[in-house]
């Protein structure tokens, strides 16, 4: 029963955060538009008006649900890595050298190679950092958040001298992959591409690893006390390695499902921030996999409404990014869940200690 109210609790202070930021948006509205109804209603509406803004919303979504698992298996170890977007870079551009330079093979085998790849190219840039805080307890936002700047910048470089597309002109890109190679479409009218499918596989995946095996219990417990988990055998440096190389792994995954969903080829600064967004979305359920599908696809939501509202009214779609950071605000902002759920369970240990004390008067 206790757990049912801490879960209310954390789903209303989820959904509050939510309204509370998205009313802010909405008076900031007031003060800057002159046709501020126009510009909320296009904000709130404009992403269901057809299916191309629909469809909008499940593309942005794809990366976002993996970055947010990424984010969300590492927060389970109680390891706050900031590298799902250094990690994302070097897994799709393994992915994208595979899918250039491979040739000659069937893009039934083709495809699940180079997700392979780019799943390994993720984990083992995600290696770096796990060793480094499990051997020598080095600090991971330093390490994660430096070791972004590492991989992008080396990456731009080799995307803007050495593996450049000769045909390309200005643009910083590889050769456009094979079409085999690409993901299709749902449809003309409905053009969200079957990337989302994969997404939904791996939150499932994800969610059984976590809650359904022996790695994901062990990974849980040291996330909880790994004091405790080292007392009761587990390996904890160990976990904290896989833990961050397992969200590398579906960082690098993101990457390239982007790239083969969107882009068609590795361009440079091909993600703005997508992995740095991944930890919203996995803040904002709580580390949830299955409800991470959730966050992405609402998240995505604000992106594409502030696009159609900048589209149609005299905002501009920043306030979609200003809304972002508020939820970002609210959200993390657990202090007062934790108090509530506190109180609950001191009044819970006293009303059982009053029983306790009725028991014995009548003894």
């Amino acid at each position: 029963m206790n757990n049912k109210r801490f879960l209310y609790l954390d789903i209303a202070g989820i959904v509050g955060a939510i309204l509370l930021a998205i009313i802010c948006g909405f008076i900031i509205i007031f003060f800057v538009s002159e046709e501020p109804m126009n510009a909320i209603s296009s904000f709130l509406f404009g992403p269901f008006s057809n299916p191309y803004n629909m469809s909008m919303i499940i593309n942005k979504a794809t990366p976002l649900i993996f970055t947010g698992l990424a984010l969300a298996v590492v927060f389970q170890s109680n390891v706050f890595s900031m590298g799902a977007e250094g990690q994302l870079f070097v897994g799709a551009f393994a992915g994208a050298l595979a899918a250039t330079y491979i040739q000659g093979i069937s893009p039934f085998i083709h495809i699940p190679l180079i997700l392979l790849i780019a799943i390994l190219g993720g984990a083992a840039y995600g290696f770096i950092p796990g060793y480094l805080k499990a051997k020598w307890s080095a600090d991971e936002v330093v390490t994660t958040l430096m070791l972004n700047y590492v991989a992008i910048i080396i990456l731009s470089y080799l995307i803007n001298n050495v593996f450049k597309d000769p045909e390309s002109g200005g643009f910083a890109r590889m050769p456009y992959f094979n079409e085999s190679l690409l993901f299709g479409k749902i449809s003309d009218a409905f053009p969200a591409h079957y990337g989302i499918f994969l997404a939904i596989a791996a939150a499932i995946f994800v969610y059984i690893l976590l809650y359904k095996t022996r790695l994901g219990y062990e990974m849980r417990l040291v996330g909880k006390n790994d004091e405790f988990a080292r007392y009761g055998g587990i390996k904890t440096k160990r976990i904290i390695v896989y833990s961050v190389m397992i969200s590398g792994a579906l960082a690098g995954l993101a990457g390239m499902v982007e790239l083969l969903g969107v882009h068609g080829t590795y361009k440079d600064s091909f993600s703005i921030n997508l992995g740095f967004d991944g930890i919203i979305i996995a803040l904002l359920v709580r580390n949830n996999p299955l409800a991470v599908i959730l966050s992405g696809l609402f998240y995505a939501y604000l992106q594409v409404g502030g696009q159609v509202m900048q589209a149609n009214s005299d905002v501009s779609r920043e306030l979609a990014v200003i809304i972002q950071a508020l939820l970002v605000i609210f959200v993390s902002a657990q202090a007062i869940f934790n108090y509530l759920k506190q109180r609950q369970i001191l009044k819970n240990g006293k009303m059982n200690s009053s029983k306790e004390a009725v028991k014995v008067d009548v003894v």
